[in-house]
């Protein structure tokens, strides 16, 4: 089947991040496209605005169809794909179809690991646009800017290892920022880990890692390019030592595509991160409010560490992100939150999760109330709003709703001093 020549395409789980953006490039192309969705996000809104139908429920208005993409969320009792099965319609998984579109450019970056992928994509993809490239991306973050055309000549992905999807993609360069025990729901162990990121970093033709993060297992594949501190002279928005790995391999890696040094640094310099990532939403009054998308355990430590030493009585409130995440991690996360002044564990974002698999975010905030008196828990965005006056700064923390609990809790302080 040649996707590009679909006239009738339903995509499953369309608010997500990926999927709206194929979702929104089958439209431009031409196509009929439709949407199932259970929320109404942003992403839907966007969709709708350009003539896309999205339902919530199982609508006859859609079919017949052509073709069914199918986020890895969405479960194989869905109606639609019952639908498809009995009328011998194909259904491709989000990877499959991205893959099959990747296969249109020149060449393909592939950007994975545990951390920092998604801003080292949007780096890449960021210098190659200033340096005038012929470039697209997707990426599983908002950038700015964002282009999709099969006309180009680089792709810019971002490489999930969840489900060991990133090993369908077939990259021209593959870029590994690090590697850590992570959706160990999709790995036996960390060997079978291992072993994938291996395997996705000999499908590039060049292959690129940060020295300081690479395993004894990518050291072991052929021809890596190992990546040290830039050597350019650069003042980037984006703060963190981390980052400056993520910078450095970003910049390697355009520099080995010919761009100059002027224009890296240029870009680099006005690069001012994505969403969710240390990220200044709003003010209080004098409070400033900010998100940042930390869900494990590597993670939280590297934003705890930037953002108390730049805050002083200032509030972490922190959402456990999976059960399964919460248990094997307990210990780490108990060691880090302890040591937090001011701290409010919010209720799990249980993702696709259903299963608790005996632990919660309330038997996290049992266990550091043990060791830090300065912590609560809370359920619901009340009672924060409650307690908000205490602090000077406050900053929601995880990768589940949380940033839409902190938006709304800007939002009701403005309304509520807009009354009085």
């Amino acid at each position: 089947m040649d996707i590009l020549k679909v006239e009738r395409i339903l995509f499953l789980g369309i608010g997500g991040v990926s999927m709206h953006q194929l979702a929104l490039f089958m439209n431009r192309n031409g196509a009929k496209v439709f949407g199932y969705d259970a929320s109404n996000n942003d992403y839907v809104k966007k969709l709708k605005s350009e003539g896309v139908e999205v339902s919530k429920r199982f609508n006859l208005d859609f079919l017949p169809i052509d073709l069914c993409v199918c986020s890895p969320a969405i479960k194989e009792d869905n109606k639609y794909i019952e639908y498809c099965k009995t009328n011998k319609i194909k259904v491709m998984d989000r990877i499959d179809f991205l893959n099959e579109l990747s296969s249109h450019f020149k060449s393909v970056i592939a950007v994975a690991g545990t951390h920092g992928k998604s801003t080292t994509a949007s780096l890449i993809y960021e210098i190659l646009r200033v340096a005038g490239k012929k470039v697209s991306c997707h990426i599983g973050a908002d950038v700015f800017a964002p282009r999709f055309s099969l006309g180009d000549d680089y792709l810019v992905l971002e490489a999930c290892e969840y489900n060991k999807s990133f090993l369908k993609i077939n990259p021209t360069i593959s870029v590994v920022t690090n590697v850590e025990a992570e959706h160990m729901d999709s790995y036996k162990n960390m060997f079978s880990l291992h072993t994938a990121f291996s395997t996705f970093m000999k499908r590039g033709m060049k292959r690129y890692t940060f020295r300081e993060n690479s395993t004894r297992f990518l050291s072991r594949v052929k021809d890596v390019v190992f990546v040290d501190k830039t050597k350019y002279n650069i003042m980037p928005k984006i703060k963190g030592e981390y980052n400056l790995k993520n910078i450095s391999l970003a910049i390697k890696v355009c520099e080995d595509l010919g761009v100059e040094g002027k224009d890296i640094i240029n870009a680099v310099n006005n690069f001012s991160g994505i969403p969710r990532r240390y990220e200044l939403i709003g003010r209080m009054g004098e409070k400033k409010v900010y998100i940042d998308y930390a869900h494990h355990p590597t993670e939280l430590r590297s934003f705890l560490a930037l953002y108390n030493s730049e805050h002083k009585n200032c509030l972490i409130v922190f959402q456990p992100h999976t059960y399964s995440r919460t248990k094997r991690f307990l210990k780490e996360f108990v060691d880090i939150l302890k040591h937090q002044k001011n701290l409010c564990i919010y209720k799990e974002y249980p993702a696709r999760e259903k299963s608790t698999q005996g632990i919660s975010s309330k038997q996290l905030y049992e266990l550091v109330k043990k060791e830090n008196p300065n912590v609560f828990y809370s359920a619901s965005r009340r009672k924060i709003e409650k307690r908000i006056n205490e602090y000077s700064s406050i900053a929601f923390v995880g990768a589940g709703d949380i940033n839409k609990i902190a938006v709304q809790i800007v939002e009701n302080y403005k309304i509520s001093n807009t009354k009085q």
